[in-house]
């Protein structure tokens, strides 16, 4: 077992754990950073969602001077908080609001050219290569340091000792074990992508932050609320955003029909719902917009989708409003013409919107343990949108440093050999000799979660998902084929999932209501009288998922008009 020994632990590949790793090193620690796969490869296993977006542009939200015209911090802390609909953390998004514009201007320091002073806006081109830039320019950064970077590291478990994290444990690519000694760990693994069929999240967004958080004793919340929304399913995966877009456009199934009229409630139409769905990219059952992503999900439920998973959309009669020139040019550089072409779309999975508790360091209740960028948590029901990219940086850079002030405390390793062999030797050896590969127990399991985790729950589907899990388990431990090395990092990966679906299933099947992306059929409306409160995730002493109702987010009172930037998201 090679060992490793280092003040800080960064664990991921995205814009996160750049920024992350270059604050520790900065503030004088040893930083090792463990990645998935290779460094800096867009789009692959361990790159992190930063440098793949999907979108045809990609933005910070910045914050202008106080009283100023444009984004003024007190209004843009305001739609934050209202975006989440109560469920958001006021302190952290203080916290964001505050030190922003000051992750902007590192990050041009560093490079980084903006088409906007005002809004940290940049198209996503062909020249650009799908990529924003972040994590290339941060890396090169990384690489002139004397930062260790250990490739093709797949983190299984963290080592904690006391209540404190003592390092983690893992295995390569080719099935080597290895430990890494630290004082500090920081998770930077993004979110939970692969649970589903179709999502933007790269190969290694697997959830791995979250179940080894929560095996280590931390908290994770908000876990129900998922950001999702519209994409091409072929050629090639592309988020459409019918941004000032308000008329209706023509959206027909595979059998070349009109469908979303079956969908409506008594007395909205079409009209209706394009009108809201203009204002927002997300699903969100905050306004009528829900009933548009339903029927569309819903056909591809009913088997009247293209073998795509797909229904048809035809933009040729419409415009964007909102930045047209750049979305005809995205969607060209995709291979379609959206004068003459019909789009094949669908839900995919975005982002969580939860992740682990962390305090305005991104800290944990786990001594030693931060979590930061889609990991982290601290948005709510629904996300204002450019909030993920510059809470990368700002968490990032401050967990970074306090990560390194905090490994000053330099525990001694864990040298329990028994320790490592009862995290990696034993489940490994649980597994083979099954019919199954684990390849295709993640394609039936990215099915399943797709068709019945997303848009809309109802407590059928949610125990169904809850039995579905179990059973899993169960294959899992006594069906599975290795047949490479790298399979048993696969293995590792699938049970994070599950551990991650667990917690969400058991969350949204709690929460007997509807807000922002999470919708409840059998529960359709919001209920602020009963569940205006935040819903913490915990590991019991049996291994379940045990949850508590506790609201930070106490005072939060609905705003008249919603969100006042449009669209928010």
């Amino acid at each position: 077992m090679k060992t490793h020994r280092t003040d800080v632990l960064v664990i991921g590949g995205g814009g996160a754990a750049t920024a992350s790793t270059l604050s520790a090193h900065e503030a004088g620690a040893r930083t090792l950073l463990a990645v998935k796969g290779k460094f800096g490869a867009t789009g692959a296993r361990g790159a992190g969602a930063t440098s793949n977006p999907m979108g045809d542009f990609w933005t910070i939200r910045t914050v202008g001077p106080k009283g100023g015209f444009f984004n003024p911090p007190e209004m843009v802390l305001r739609d934050m908080i209202q975006t989440g609909l109560g469920m958001a953390d006021p302190e952290i998004c203080g916290v964001f609001v505050e030190e922003v514009s000051d992750a902007v201007k590192r990050l041009r320091s560093m490079g980084m050219r903006f088409q906007s002073q005002m809004l940290a806006t940049m198209p996503a081109n062909a020249a650009a290569g799908k990529t924003n830039g972040i994590v290339a320019i941060q890396k090169a950064v990384i690489e002139a340091t004397s930062t260790e970077v250990v490739e093709e590291a797949n983190i299984t478990d963290l080592l904690v000792e006391g209540g404190r994290v003592r390092g983690a444990i893992g295995i390569h690519d080719d099935g080597t074990p290895f430990v890494i000694h630290a004082g500090a760990v920081v998770i930077a693994t993004g979110g939970i992508g692969q649970l589903f069929k179709w999502s933007f999240n790269p190969p290694g967004n697997t959830g791995d932050g979250y179940a080894m958080a929560l095996r280590a004793g931390a908290e994770l919340f908000n876990m129900e609320f998922i950001q999702q929304g519209l994409a091409v399913t072929w050629p090639t995966p592309a988020i459409v955003m019918l941004y000032d877009m308000p008329e209706p456009y023509r959206m027909f199934n595979a059998l070349g029909q009109s469908f979303i009229h079956r969908y409506l409630p008594d007395g909205l139409t079409l009209e209706d719902v394009s009108k809201h769905k203009a204002v927002h990219w997300p699903v969100s059952c905050r306004d009528p917009a829900i009933h548009l992503d339903r029927a569309i999900h819903g056909e591809a439920l009913a088997g009247r989708a293209t073998q795509n998973d797909a229904i048809f959309l035809d933009l040729s009669g419409t415009r964007r409003g909102f930045q047209p020139e750049m979305f005809v040019s995205y969607m060209h550089d995709n291979g379609i013409d959206i004068e003459r072409d019909l789009f094949q779309i669908q839900i995919h999975h975005h982002t969580s919107n939860g992740g682990i508790r962390i305090d305005r360091n991104g800290h944990c209740r786990v001594r030693g343990l931060f979590a930061v960028g889609e990991a982290g948590g601290y948005q709510g029901a629904d996300r204002l949108g450019g909030t993920m990219l510059g809470g990368s940086q700002v968490f990032g850079w401050r967990a970074g440093r306090a990560a390194a002030e905090l490994a000053k405390e330099s525990p001694d390793p864990i040298e329990d050999r028994a320790r490592f062999d009862h995290l990696l030797a034993e489940p490994m050896a649980r597994v083979g000799g099954g019919t199954r590969t684990i390849q295709s127990l993640k394609k039936d399991l990215q099915q399943v979660m797709w068709e019945k985790l997303l848009v809309e729950k109802d407590a059928e589907k949610l125990s169904f998902l809850r039995n579905y899990v179990a059973e899993e388990r169960d294959r899992l431990a006594r069906d599975v084929m290795i047949t490479a090395p790298f399979d048993h990092a696969l293995v590792f990966e699938h049970k994070n999932m599950l551990d991650v679906a667990d917690v969400i299933i058991a969350a949204a099947s709690m929460r007997t209501e509807s807000r922002g992306s999470h919708y409840r059929r059998d529960f359709p409306h919001r209920n602020d009288a009963e569940w205006l409160t935040n819903l913490f995730a915990t590991r019991g002493p049996d291994g379940g998922v045990q949850l508590e109702k506790k609201w930070i987010g106490v005072g939060w009172m609905d705003q008249p008009g919603d969100v006042r930037i449009k669209p928010w998201g």
